[in-house]
């Protein structure tokens, strides 16, 4: 909450996709214009960091892409466990590519003609595609919902305010020596109705107003 808490819930490592740029705050806006920005530069460095981990633990063959189903399980690893199958196939047919050597199947007699484009099951992920998509979705989420994790993480006890005994056990927690009466300011600085702890609603102020 003031340099402490802050700086320990925003410094991340910088992305290891190259040509990033955009400087390390988890909490980022959302895509204002999908089609003329590149949703990788829109998310944190620490969402690209987990992108990018995903992709290398669902790679499970490490072959560099992701077939249907490892790209169904990396974003639900990231979350997106609630879209919608023909929603998952739009979004992995809109990035992936044939896998090598796939060919369409040859016409047999008496039977309708095969496709001459490939089903899903022959379409490959690569990992800019699946940095792409993800970002996409990471982009489009609402930060809010990520901060009241995080508030929650920091209320122990579940009583909708972060008071000085909380940050006194994260403050431990974390090996940290920070002395009581920066505690004390910490939470007085942001607890402006004065009822001992930072609210919700204070909290989501706190990195949403800057």
């Amino acid at each position: 909450m003031n340099n402490f808490a802050s700086s320990n819930m925003n410094d991340y490592n910088a992305s290891t996709r190259p040509g990033s740029t955009r400087p390390g705050t988890r909490w980022a806006p959302p895509i204002r214009n999908p089609e003329q920005t590149d949703p990788w530069d829109q998310i944190s460095d620490e969402h690209r960091n987990e992108i990018s981990d995903c992709f290398h633990l669902f790679d499970m063959n490490k072959d560099d892409q992701l077939d249907f189903s490892e790209f169904r399980y990396a974003l639900q690893a990231l979350g997106f466990s609630n879209l919608s199958r023909p929603d998952l196939i739009a979004a992995f047919k809109s990035a992936a590519r044939p896998r090598a050597g796939w060919t369409p199947l040859p016409s047999l007699p008496n039977q309708p003609p095969p496709s001459t484009t490939p089903g899903v099951v022959d379409l490959r992920l690569s990992r800019e595609g699946f940095q792409n998509v993800a970002a996409r979705y990471v982009a489009a989420r609402d930060p809010r919902e990520e901060l009241l994790k995080t508030f929650a993480l920091f209320d122990r006890g579940g009583k909708g305010v972060i008071t000085v005994d909380d940050l006194r056990g994260v403050v431990k927690e974390l090996g940290e020596d920070v002395p009581d009466n920066e505690l004390h300011g910490m939470i007085e600085q942001f607890d402006v109705e004065g009822k001992g702890g930072v609210s919700r609603e204070e909290f989501l102020g706190i990195f949403l107003d800057r």
